[in-house]
């Protein structure tokens, strides 16, 4: 039985693929660069893109179960065509080799079609793969990543606030990608997965930003760390400033509105309450990276 991992050497997919070779399953990873896919000893290596369709098709033979990603692209002025055109990259894929199942990683706001910028991407994959007849999907709904947070370490070290175009009231998912990766792999593993599904995934709480201002600034020595809600208009040069494509800032921009107003919809359940809390991935991950940072 084989197990196809996309976007291996990234946050999630390296955890699933980790944790399906320490099951013993057979592994093929899939990623962009060679050098970094050899950390996983034993398994099949595939280099290429995922929007290689061909190259995707062979890449699925012989494959029971899949993890399936669509890769970020920051540079590209045009994100959602790059994810569309991976999405029916993967499609064709798993159709034509008739893989039965398929864990996948999607996110809060994947429900709506329109008004969550990069999201929207999410849920033209959702409606692509649900639509192959014989697989079983499950389509991991998760929450902010907390290691989103590693781009404000500049801002906090250079500036001494933190903060997001969302109002101080607005109570983000953290959740950590190892837990989501770990989640992932354990479903696949046990193979229960079973027509169309979705689950949330959406860490322990939802913590605001001036909480996770609070937090911030007790790990990093830096007391009373004030958050501030910044315009849409100053968060999209933030963003261009740092190097982002004009394209991609202006889809997080939508998908900051979309937050605001309320379109992360998403409900809890016992298996979407992930272990990592966000004090401890502060105090364990984000503050000794901070504290690396030169002044």
């Amino acid at each position: 039985m084989l197990y196809v991992v996309t976007g291996a050497t990234g946050n999630t997919g390296s955890i699933v693929a980790a944790e399906l070779m320490k099951a013993g399953k057979k592994v093929r990873v899939i990623g962009r660069e060679k050098a970094k896919l050899e950390k996983f000893p034993g398994a099949e290596i595939v280099e290429g893109s995922v929007t290689d369709a061909e190259m995707m098709k062979r890449a699925f033979q012989g494959a029971t179960a899949a993890y399936v990603m669509i890769p970020p692209n920051f540079a590209t002025q045009n994100f959602r065509k790059h994810q569309d055109e991976v999405t029916d990259s993967l499609t064709d894929a798993l159709a034509s080799n008739g893989v039965s199942y398929a864990v996948t990683l999607s996110s809060v706001g994947a429900n709506h079609a329109s008004g969550v910028g990069p999201i929207n991407g999410l849920y033209y994959m959702e409606q692509q793969l649900d639509a192959i007849p014989d697989l079983n999907t499950l389509h991991l709904r998760a929450g902010f990543f907390m290691e989103n947070i590693f781009g404000s370490l500049s801002l906090i070290k250079k500036m001494g606030i933190y903060g997001s175009a969302t109002p101080p009231e607005y109570g983000w998912p953290l959740v950590a990608t190892r837990d989501i990766g770990a989640y992932a792999a354990r479903r696949l593993s046990a193979l229960d997965l079973k027509g169309k599904a979705h689950q949330y995934l959406l860490g322990p709480r939802e913590v605001t930003g001036p909480e996770a201002a609070q937090i911030l600034g007790k790990a990093f020595d830096m007391e009373n760390l004030p958050y501030i809600q910044f315009s849409i208009a100053d968060m999209k040069k933030g963003m261009t400033d740092a190097g982002m494509s004009e394209g991609m800032a202006a889809l997080y921009c939508e998908l900051y509105e979309g937050a605001s107003k309320g379109l992360l919809d998403y409900s809890r359940d016992a298996e979407s309450n992930t272990p990592t809390s966000f004090e401890w991935f502060t105090e364990n991950v984000l503050a000794p990276a901070f504290k690396a940072m030169p002044a």
